[in-house]
């Protein structure tokens, strides 16, 4: 049997190309169905986590979908808005734990979020350097946002847009007095500050000079929010009319969530309360749908390509004839030649095999990374 495996060995060496194409062909039949899986598997798992880490979500009412994805992912800009007055109604019942959110702005291409501590909290993420913000105008930053930026602990950062500020004024630059640790979610791409914050770059609240009347010289709008100056910051309006772009309530108990799930039912209503699981169980049903359509696709394409790899092997038989028959008559048995030729042929396909598995740990220890890369 060595013999022959080294025979096979050589030819094959001789015939490189046909070989390398023949590797390749074998290896992505069988690494394609293995490694779409390992990385459609992986998208779900980190989509569902993060929605079943967040009981309930509460927002301006339309696509339920859409108010996930920018709740809980920050994916595009949520132009919907509804008053705070709605955290106030789930508040005063004492049912659980709000936790505010505002993600219509932006700082340099990075979603900024109005929340609360208890975001943080709710979310595990914990500070490398800094602190969380202690008063208006800090922001806390995610780890691949610091970095993507080149920010850190009293580097300051503008506010991309804002309607707080006339054309002939800079934007509110934020402050940045906390970098957060990474924890591979979307949290590492945003900038993190107090609600009032983004209120203030809403054009609901500013501060001037102390006793300077509204329109005069002295009343110029503060970009930079000090110790010096925040004092003079006001808000103008009820805060209960203010807006933010969902709630995160998290129920204290079965009952409470029973009763938050079943108070926004009415047509009447201009909200909507979402588990942001089903939701997202709905989308990943479509994703398993898609995927299986992926799959019967590359099966399909994987027979034809066995049958033209089998014609090539039959071919490459019948014209090898001359060599087999040089073969034989320096002594080589029926058997022999038989065992070369399945010998070439095991070779090929171990060969595909071993790359095929190598490929597929690899897509497996990387998929979380090719993940956030091309879904997040």
């Amino acid at each position: 049997m060595g013999d022959s495996l080294f025979l096979a060995w050589q030819y094959l060496r001789h015939n490189r190309v046909t070989t390398v194409v023949l590797v390749v062909s074998i290896t992505l039949i069988l690494y394609l169905p293995v490694g779409l899986q390992v990385i459609v598997h992986n998208a779900e798992q980190h989509f569902r986590s993060r929605a079943d880490s967040t009981p309930l979500l509460v927002g301006p009412r339309g696509s339920s979908l859409e108010l996930v994805l920018a709740g809980l992912y920050f994916d595009k800009p949520y132009d919907a808005v509804m008053s705070f007055k709605e955290l106030r109604r789930i508040e005063k019942q004492d049912l659980g734990k709000v936790i505010p959110l505002h993600t219509k702005f932006t700082a340099r291409d990075h979603r900024i979020v109005g929340t609360s501590a208890g975001y943080l909290n709710l979310r595990g993420m914990r500070l490398t350097e800094g602190t969380i913000w202690g008063m208006l105008g800090e922001c806390v930053i995610g780890a691949r946002a610091a970095k993507r930026l080149n920010l850190q602990v009293g580097d300051k950062i503008p506010v991309s847009s804002s309607t707080a500020f006339v054309l002939d004024n800079p934007p509110l630059r934020l402050r940045v007095v906390g970098v957060l640790a990474p924890n591979e979610t979307p949290d590492d791409e945003v900038i993190f500050v107090n609600l009032k914050t983004t209120w203030i770059i809403e054009g609901l609240g500013h501060g001037h000079a102390q006793g300077a009347k509204h329109g005069s010289p002295e009343a110029e709008l503060y970009t930079d929010i000090t110790k010096e100056n925040v004092s003079s910051i006001h808000f103008h309006g009820s805060f209960d009319k203010f807006p933010i772009t969902a709630v995160i309530a998290i129920p204290g108990s079965d009952k409470a969530e029973t009763i938050l799930l079943g108070q926004y039912f009415s047509s009447e209503e201009t909200v909507q309360i979402v588990q942001p699981s089903e939701v997202m169980d709905g989308l990943l049903e479509k994703i398993v749908m898609i995927r299986s359509y992926m799959i019967a696709v590359i099966a399909l394409i994987s027979l034809v390509t066995l049958l033209t790899i089998t014609l090539v092997f039959v071919l490459s038989i019948r014209l090898r004839r001359a060599e087999m028959m040089t073969m034989s008559k320096m002594g080589c048995s029926r058997y022999k030649i038989a065992s070369i030729l399945g010998s070439q042929i095991t070779i090929i396909l171990a060969v595909s095999a071993i790359i095929a598995s190598i490929l597929a740990v690899a897509t497996n220890v990387y998929s979380p990374l090719l993940v956030r890369l091309f879904i997040l």
